[in-house]
């Protein structure tokens, strides 16, 4: 079995103050849906459907899941929706890279990863379509050709904190979950990975942030009222290149 390294992104190999980034997305993708919702209902919207996505028990994919709850009550068809959404990502998503900053060690880690023929998942909660997820990984240096998965909400069917998540990911690369060092700076949706057996590294970098990150997950609910798993490694992402002959 080869190796795996599962990276999360959001404030582990990109870093932003989640509030200021969602209120920006919101003024930015609400001029799509204005004849249909206002940008306070079309907020709302969006948070009911990503739970919705967050609760997913593998029936749909995480799309179907999405744009089936996002699109009820406007009176439009989920494709449409769909491709709303899409436009937007295609011509407006780019102006949220200004809010980005890629994590130090970003690109040396990836250089580093791509010598030694280990398995680079980017296990990002599978929110986002596959077009946005690689704009957002772009803003990090990372192109997709340089990794074996994206996670994304066409080809997933659960979420963090849900082991199937993680399982879901090493079936789909042929790794099994001893094999794999699961990143990210979560105490619990990442490090949760450890209980299927991965190893687990947790990033201290958005710590630094002023407004940090969880705000926006709470009022979703990510890992609330869930124990937190300890992490074998902790520490700046830089970190990691001192444990790859280690775990390689």
């Amino acid at each position: 079995m080869s190796k795996a390294i599962l990276f999360d992104l959001d404030n582990t190999l990109i870093l932003f103050d989640e509030v200021k980034f969602f209120k920006a997305y919101i003024r930015r993708v609400a001029p799509i849906m204005s004849d249909l919702v206002s940008p306070h209902i079309l907020w709302r919207l969006v948070l009911n459907a990503t739970k919705a996505v967050l609760h997913n028990n593998g029936d749909l994919t995480n799309r179907e899941v999405f744009y089936h709850i996002f699109s009820q009550g406007l009176g439009e068809q989920t494709e449409e929706i769909w491709n709303r959404f899409q436009r937007f990502y295609e011509t407006e998503f780019e102006h949220l890279k200004s809010l980005v900053t890629a994590n130090k060690g970003v690109y040396d880690i990836f250089a580093d990863l791509l010598t030694r023929g280990i398995k680079i998942v980017i296990a990002s909660n599978p929110f986002w379509p596959s077009l946005a997820m690689e704009k957002r990984m772009s803003w990090a240096g990372i192109r997709k050709e340089q990794v074996n998965l994206i996670t994304h909400l066409e080809n997933m069917h659960f979420c963090k904190p849900r082991l199937e998540y993680y399982q879901e990911i090493c079936q789909k690369i042929g790794t099994n979950p001893e094999d794999c060092l699961m990143i990210g700076d979560d105490p619990y949706n990442d490090m949760v990975a450890g209980r299927i057996g991965m190893k687990t590294f947790l990033v201290t970098d958005s710590l630094k942030i002023q407004n940090p990150l969880r705000m926006i997950s709470k009022k979703i609910g990510f890992g609330k009222g869930k124990e937190r798993v300890q992490p074998d490694y902790s520490g700046p992402l830089i970190q990691i290149q001192e444990i790859l002959p280690i775990f390689n």
